[in-house]
């Protein structure tokens, strides 16, 4: 279902950064150099945020900030390896 929602939202933020662009060269009052350069750059930012924050609503507790924590062995971790 996750799959689903990060596609869908993919498509608004691509029509979006598309309306974004038309706007932008609207008020330039012609297409703008780099007009390829500058779609990447905004869907680019705005996906990275929006999935992000997508992530973080979806699995709260789950994120970078847990990652840093260290994993101990069930057996307690200060066993020394016994060969075999």
């Amino acid at each position: 279902m996750e799959i689903i929602l990060f596609t869908g939202v993919g498509i608004v933020l691509y029509l979006l950064c598309d309306r974004l662009l038309l706007l932008l060269e609207k008020v330039h009052g012609e297409p703008l150099p780099g007009r390829n350069i500058i779609f990447f750059v905004l869907i680019l930012i705005l996906s990275l945020s929006v999935f992000n924050l997508m992530r973080t609503l979806l699995h709260p507790g789950e994120g970078p900030q847990n990652n840093n924590q260290e994993q101990q062995s069930p057996d307690g971790g200060d066993q020394a390896a016994q060969p075999h």
